[in-house]
C-alpha cells in the first residue's frame, strides 16, 4: 500500500493542506517530512490515526472530530488516496471509503516518538492483540509503550519454541537472534569496540522484569546500561520484527526515528528500515529534523522529501516532493549554520527548486541555497546583510529592478524571467547541442511561442504580479510604466526584447524535445558561467 495524495482541511495545524505524490515516477518506499519544530509534520500522523482509529476502536472523548479541529465552527476532513485507485474520507464523523468493502484495520500503522524506555524495571505486561494494533498510541504526544509487550511476545514466543517437540536451538538462533543481530551489525558496524550484539532474553518470572543482555566487544552488558540510542535501535528492530508480519500492506509511520541517534547511525538505521524492515507492499513515512535523514532520502531513488518549513499554513498549501540535491545543506542545515560551515563561500538565496542548477555552474566563491519564493528571500536578505539574494525577473520592469537593489542592496535579480531563459537560451544551447542545431529556426520557435502565449500573458499579469510582496510600496506611476514596458516588450519582433518576458520554465517550444539536452548539462557550460557571474561577480 502506498498514499498517491492527502489532504487536510481544518485539521490540526492546517488550514488546507494537500501532500501530492502523484508525480513520483514511481511510489516511493519512504516519505520523508522535514522542517522545523511546530511545522506540522506529526499532526500528519494524527491524521493517520484518524482515518484507522475507529476501525480498530479508539479510548476516551480526545479522539473526536472537535479535538482535531483548528477551527471549531468549520468542518474538518481527512482524504487520503492510495495507489490503485482505493481511497478513503473522513468528515464529521462519517468514514467513506472506496471501495466500500476498504478494509483500514491493518492499512496503517504507527509509532510516537515517545518509545525510549529506560530501564526494565516493570512487571509483566498482558499480551497485547497484535493484529488489532489494541496497544498503539492513539496521539502524536501519547507514550507508545508497545516495547513491554514486544518483550513479553518474543520471550514467550521463545519459550514456546525450548519445550517444542522439534526444539533446534540453531533455528531458533536464527529465527529470533540472528535478524537483529544483523540488522545492529549493519547500522554500529563491525568494530570491536562499536559492535552490539544481542545474546540473551529471559522472560520476566517470579515477578522480576526481563533479563535482556547484549555482548559489546568483549564485555557482557545489560539492557539498563546501553545508551539511548542503542536502546532506540533495539527497540525499532525488535518491534518490526514482531508486528511486521501482520502488516505486509501498509502504510508505516514513525516520528523522529532518528532519536538520540549520532548523524552516522541515523543514515544507517533509516537505510537498514527501508530496505530491509519495512515490506516490500509497504511505505514507511517518518518525520525529522536529522542531517543522516534527509542525506539518506537526497542519495535515495525511493525517497520523498517533503518539506514543510517556511510556510504560513493558515493559508492552502499544496506539497509536492523536494528536488534532490547533493548539496543536503540546502534543506537540512540552519542558515546560520550554513554561515560557520561555509566561511569562505557567499551564500545566496533562490528560488525554490533552483539551487542544485545554480550550484551545478560551478561559480568557486558562491553557495546557492534553497528557499520558499522571492516573497521569502526579499524578507530575509532585509534582516540580515550576510546573505545574497538571487530572484527570478517573472514580470518586473527594468526601473522595478533598480528601485528593488535600492532598497535592498543584497537582492539581486536574474535579467531574464527565470533561470530556465538562460539555460535554454540560443548561446547556451549553441553550446552544448549536436550537430543538427538549427540557430535561426529556434530564434523562430521562440518568437512564435511569444506571440502564441501574449494575449493571455497580458490578461493575466496584473494578478501575476500582485503576488510579489516587494513592489507593493512601489509608486503607482512606476507600477504602470512596467506594465507597458512589459506590453510593448512582448510584442517586439527582436529577440533581445520579447526573450526576456518569455516564461521558459513552461512555454519552452517543442524544438529542443529530440535534443535531450538535460539542465544539469546545460548549467555547466562556459556560457552559463559567465552569465550568472556577470548577475553576482562584485559580489563573489
Amino acid at each position: 500500500m502506498n498514499i498517491s495524495k492527502l489532504q487536510l482541511r481544518n485539521f490540526r495545524r492546517f488550514t488546507d493542506l494537500e501532500i501530492d505524490l502523484s508525480a513520483c515516477a514511481s511510489p516511493p518506499k519512504l516519505v520523508l517530512l522535514i522542517g522545523a519544530n511546530g511545522s506540522g509534520k506529526s499532526s500528519v500522523f494524527d491524521a493517520f490515526e484518524y482515518l484507522s482509529g475507529p476501525s480498530k476502536g479508539v479510548r476516551g472523548d480526545f479522539l473526536s472530530d472537535d479535538y482535531f479541529k483548528k477551527d471549531r465552527d468549520e468542518e474538518i476532513s481527512v482524504s487520503c488516496s492510495f495507489g490503485g485507485g482505493a481511497s478513503v474520507r473522513r468528515a464529521d464523523r462519517e468514514i467513506i471509503p472506496t471501495p466500500p468493502d476498504l478494509d483500514l484495520r491493518d492499512a496503517f500503522y504507527g509509532r510516537s516518538s515517545l518509545r525510549t524506555v529506560p530501564d526494565l524495571r516493570y512487571r509483566p505486561v498482558a499480551a497485547a492483540d497484535l493484529p488489532a494494533d489494541t496497544d498503539r498510541p492513539q496521539r502524536s504526544i501519547e507514550w507508545d509503550t508497545r516495547f513491554k509487550a514486544d518483550i513479553s511476545h518474543v520471550t514467550v514466543r521463545i519459550l514456546r519454541e525450548v519445550w517444542g517437540e522439534r526444539f533446534d536451538s540453531e533455528q531458533m538462533k536464527a529465527r529470533f537472534l540472528d535478524p537483529i543481530n544483523d540488522a545492529m551489525a549493519r547500522v554500529f558496524g563491525n568494530g570491536d569496540a562499536t559492535d552490539l550484539r544481542l545474546i540473551g532474553m529471559i522472560p520476566a518470572l517470579e515477578s522480576k522484569p526481563p533479563d535482556i543482555r547484549f555482548r559489546k566487544g568483549h564485555s557482557e552488558i545489560h539492557y539498563d546500561l546501553l545508551s539511548s540510542g542503542e536502546k532506540e535501535v533495539f527497540n525499532i528492530l525488535l518491534n518490526l520484527f514482531i508486528r511486521r508480519e501482520h502488516f505486509t500492506n501498509s502504510i508505516y509511520f514513525i516520528d523522529e526515528l532518528d532519536v538520540h541517534l549520532h548523524t552516522r547511525l541515523q543514515y544507517a538505521l533509516l537505510q537498514e528500515i527501508v530496505e530491509r524492515w519495512i515490506p516490500e507492499n509497504s511505505q514507511l513515512w517518518t518525520a525529522s529534523h536529522s542531517l543522516g535523514f534527509i542525506d539518506y532520502g537526497s542519495s535515495s531513488d525511493d525517497t520523498a522529501i517533503v518539506d514543510f518549513d517556511d510556510l504560513d499554513f493558515d493559508r492552502p498549501q499544496v506539497l509536492r516532493p523536494a528536488p534532490k540535491s547533493e548539496h543536503i545543506f540546502d534543506i537540512a542545515v540552519p542558515r546560520s549554520s550554513a554561515l560557520k560551515v561555509f566561511p569562505n563561500k557567499r551564500l545566496i538565496l533562490c528560488e525554490s527548486n533552483d539551487a542544485p542548477l545554480y550550484n551545478a555552474i560551478g561559480l568557486q566563491d558562491a553557495l546557492f541555497i534553497s528557499a520558499r519564493d522571492k516573497n521569502s528571500i526579499s524578507v530575509q536578505t532585509g534582516e540580515s546583510d550576510e546573505f545574497l539574494g538571487l530572484i527570478d525577473r517573472d514580470f518586473l520592469g527594468t526601473e522595478e529592478l533598480e528601485e528593488i537593489r535600492r532598497v535592498r542592496p543584497n537582492l539581486l535579480a536574474l535579467r531574464c524571467y527565470c533561470i530556465e531563459n538562460y539555460l535554454y537560451h540560443p548561446d547556451n544551447v549553441a553550446e552544448l547541442a549536436p550537430a543538427g542545431f538549427d540557430r535561426t529556426r529556434y530564434l523562430n520557435a521562440l518568437a512564435m511561442t511569444m506571440r502564441t502565449v501574449r494575449d493571455r500573458l497580458l490578461v493575466n499579469l496584473e494578478n501575476s504580479r500582485n503576488s510579489y510582496e516587494i513592489i507593493k510600496t512601489f509608486s503607482r506611476d512606476l507600477k504602470a510604466r512596467a506594465i507597458e514596458e512589459i506590453s510593448t516588450a512582448t510584442a517586439a519582433d527582436r529577440f533581445e526584447e520579447f526573450y526576456r518576458f518569455l516564461n521558459m520554465k513552461s512555454h519552452r517550444p517543442s524544438y529542443l524535445a529530440g535534443f535531450h539536452l538535460r539542465p544539469a548539462d546545460l548549467a555547466a557550460t562556459c556560457w552559463m558561467r559567465a552569465a550568472i557571474a556577470k548577475i553576482v561577480g562584485s559580489h563573489v
